[in-house]
């Protein structure tokens, strides 16, 4: 056997060895891990990743919203799906003892509400389940579900990442969003919540783009607030149910113009709004 045979079988057998230590992980990793926080993405069925779905078909146990159990009635078939543990995030860390009135009430009822949970979550590790709790878009991001992270911090979860409806989003409006011809950033944020000192007019000093997620805030106090700082003709855009083939919708505009065409139009639970000079931005000047 002459030295070029030699040094392909061995390239062949390093490859099938590194292909075994590979799979001996996928395996370790599946026999440890007892808890997922999976996010199965934005809109339709078909945005959730393949490990989202692996991770759906081995658990024993699963947490999730109605309409995630809906969605994906396909490969939840014969689970045990448990409903009803929505939105525990609030008030934790805190001892409902140390607030006043009917937020010591609403905390007291969520916090009990979140130690029937934990509860359930540690009793299913302990008898050798695979927990999964699944939660719509990127859990990570605006997510209600971070805090169990923390919670549950020594049973080392795995968290299987999702797409976002900020990625869903951009798709919809065919732009690169960190195309412009000033910019290159972009900040996501919210309503202003409070305590937190990085609100809008704030953020908006800087004229970056910026994409917010709304969660039943008023539009036109949104809108208010970016006009602090940005002029009246920098371009606006509202995408609705972002990630949805069928009824994905993008209204755009600018902010001096943007109230009168969104008024009238019910907008969804979550929207997402986009500003910036990135969507009229284009690589060739004047086509």
């Amino acid at each position: 056997m002459n030295a070029v045979c030699v040094s392909r079988r061995l390239r062949v057998l390093g490859l099938a060895a590194l292909a075994l230590l590979l799979a001996s992980i996928a395996l370790a990793e599946q026999a440890t891990t007892q808890l997922y926080l999976v996010g199965v993405g934005p809109g339709d069925a078909d945005l959730a990743t393949l490990r989202a779905i692996r991770v759906m078909k081995q658990a024993d146990l699963i947490f999730a919203s109605d309409g995630i159990r809906e969605k994906f009635a396909e490969h939840l078939q014969g689970k045990e799906v448990v409903l009803g543990y929505w939105r525990l995030f609030p008030f934790y860390g805190k001892d409902p003892a140390s607030l006043q009135g009917e937020e010591r009430q609403q905390a007291e009822r969520i916090d009990a509400k979140r130690k029937e949970f934990i509860a359930r979550v540690r009793k299913a590790v302990a008898d050798k389940k695979i927990v999964a709790i699944l939660d719509n878009v990127d859990p990570l991001i605006y997510g209600p579900w971070a805090w169990c992270l923390e919670e549950f911090e020594d049973l080392k979860p795995v968290v299987v990442p999702g797409v976002s409806c900020f990625n869903a989003g951009n798709a919809a409006l065919r732009r690169g969003v960190t195309n412009s011809e000033q910019t290159k950033s972009v900040i996501l944020s919210a309503a202003d919540w409070p305590g937190k000192t990085d609100t809008i007019d704030r953020l908006s000093v800087h004229h970056s783009t910026m994409v917010l997620f709304t969660m039943r805030a008023e539009f036109e106090d949104f809108i208010k607030k970016l006009l602090v700082n940005y002029p009246a003709e920098t371009p606006v855009a509202v995408v609705k149910h972002a990630g949805y083939v069928d009824k994905e919708e993008v209204i755009e505009g600018t902010l001096g113009t943007i109230l009168d065409k969104v008024k009238g139009d019910a907008l969804p639970f979550e929207y997402l709004i986009y500003v910036g000079d990135f969507l009229k931005y284009r690589h060739k000047n004047g086509k």
